[in-house]
């Protein structure tokens, strides 16, 4: 391993700490001015799934936070074919730790590393923050909400609190900042002093000791009752996960908790959030990655394809699936082709109409159906979407990439779905998923339809109905259940051939 730090330019140093001397391959990639906040992840990877946890930590800090910053990962003494894929990893300093723990694993490794960036760091540093690698920030702005909670009397904030062992509370280095000069001055160190104090405990007490406070964000975890905040909508609210909140309630920033054990199967409570669920919900919920639609059998049996097309199917599928969570009475807007499937829902609709402003309006849901014929100027129109919806408003947007006998390719200019999700985020929605609508194997159904269709022409409709509905039937249902075995995932290739997309983002 000696010889693979060697290649990629890795500085090799040697610190100590507690009176212990600890062997690092540094490589730093990006350097901040002293003013910038460092962000520490501390890493242990004994497997691939323990990666996943630091790979969704690392992505949800360059996707959400938009002030300056320099982020640093300090790895823990990880199996070294579990380390290297860090190495590639843009605008990050790594320090791999080849040394075990004076005090073994746990809360002392944990310390240990935080000890090791402190030492690390610019000295003149203004602001440090600690993260577990089973976190993630989920907004922007956040990193601006924690600085903002800094003055003169608070010299710390985080996004939770823990009691375990204080009664009054200290904040949890899962997640906390704290000023560097003020832990510096004062020699202060985040080596645990069990059982009275665990990891970064003596920090936060010791500032509290100095005359000065400390700020939580409030969260799930130390009130479970906050959970009402989220809406319904948003699919965070059954995610049993540390959810912390800003000024606004809007979710900030979440913790699975026991990341490591539930990587390993070791943890056995069902209850909390697995590493499965956790990582289908960021990468489906957060960062918008594309997964393949799922349609019920139950569906195609009752579709009348005489009257509905392959397309039509899957799109009117996309909204129904969204829609069917919304209440009765509930107020929707729509833009585009009218979808027939909104006759048989009990909603006040509307049509859109470029002369209302609509600031008077407020919509449960907006449905923007064949969004690929306004791409150009969808940005204002978007914008208009979004303050007319309620708070937990669902907005639907279909962009359809078979129309008529065209089938469109967005390869050289990007994908659609991702310059529009990405526009969604900068407006402020909460979450925004992306279906994959139809696969190839449903584009060469509809292909071949179309030379069936021709050899009907001369029969009377009624017989030519019933057999186009039977020749898409005995096929498509191969199809659905082709496509209903594609798990979450599954990677999308950048000239793959699909029906269109349907994108889900929740105010």
């Amino acid at each position: 391993m000696t010889g693979w730090f060697n290649k990629n330019n890795y500085l090799k140093k040697e610190i100590s700490v507690d009176n212990y001397n600890y062997e690092i391959y540094l490589k730093e990639k990006i350097t901040a001015p002293a003013s910038v906040p460092r962000l520490v992840i501390v890493s242990y990877q004994p497997n691939k799934d323990t990666s996943e946890l630091l790979e969704l930590c690392i992505k949800s800090i360059k996707k959400f936070t938009d002030t300056g910053y320099e982020l640093w990962i300090i790895d823990n003494n990880s199996p070294q074919e579990n380390i290297k894929w860090l190495d590639p990893v843009e605008n990050i300093n790594i320090a791999y730790v080849r040394t075990d723990p004076k005090e073994g694993g746990g809360s002392y490794a944990n310390a240990f590393a935080l000890e090791a960036a402190a030492k690390l760091i610019d000295p003149g540093t203004k602001y440090f923050m600690s993260l577990h690698e089973d976190t993630v920030v989920c907004r922007y702005g956040w990193l601006k909400y924690v600085l903002s909670k800094f003055d003169r009397k608070i010299k710390a904030a985080g996004f939770r609190l823990t009691r375990a062992r204080i009664p009054d509370g200290v904040l949890h280095v899962c997640g906390y900042m704290v000023d560097f000069q003020f832990l510096k001055k004062n020699n202060l160190s985040f080596l645990p002093q069990l059982p009275d104090l665990d990891v970064g405990d003596k920090v936060i007490c010791e500032i509290k000791k100095s005359g000065f406070k400390i700020f939580s964000t409030p969260n799930t975890f130390d009130d479970a009752g906050l959970v009402e905040l989220i809406p319904e909508t948003l699919a965070a609210r059954d995610l049993n996960v540390t959810r912390s909140f800003n000024d606004k309630n809007e979710i900030i920033y979440m913790h699975l908790g026991r990341g490591v054990p539930k990587a390993k199967g070791t943890y056995r409570d069902q209850k909390k959030c697995s590493l499965k669920e956790w990582s289908e919900y960021i990468r489906g919920k957060l960062f918008s990655e594309p997964v393949l639609q799922k349609i019920k059998e139950e569906k195609l049996k009752a579709a009348d394809f005489s009257k509905t097309s392959i397309i039509e199917f899957y799109t009117s599928s996309f909204f129904e699936e969204n829609l069917d969570l919304l209440p009765d009475k509930s107020k929707i807007l729509y833009f585009g082709k009218k979808e027939k499937i909104l006759d048989k829902y009990d909603f006040n609709s509307g049509e859109y109409s470029e002369t209302k402003t609509y600031n008077d309006y407020s919509f449960d849901s907006v449905l923007f159906s064949e969004a690929s014929d306004t791409l150009n100027g969808a940005e204002d129109l978007l914008k208009k979407f979004y303050k007319s919806l309620n708070i937990g408003g669902i907005l639907l947007i279909t962009i359809p990439l078979v129309i008529g006998d065209d089938i469109r390719c967005f390869k050289k200019a990007g994908h659609p779905y991702q310059r529009i999700s990405d526009k969604l985020w900068e407006m402020g929605f909460r979450e925004v998923s992306v279906k994959e609508i139809g696969s190839y194997h449903s584009i060469s159904l509809y292909l071949e339809y179309k030379k069936f269709v021709l050899k009907l022409k001369g029969m009377n409709n009624r017989a030519a109905s019933v057999k186009k509905n039977k020749f898409i039937k005995k096929r498509f249902k191969n199809i659905l259940a082709l496509e209903n075995k594609s798990g979450p995932d599954r990677k999308l290739e950048p000239d793959i051939i699909t029906a269109g997309y349907g994108i889900t983002a929740v105010k």
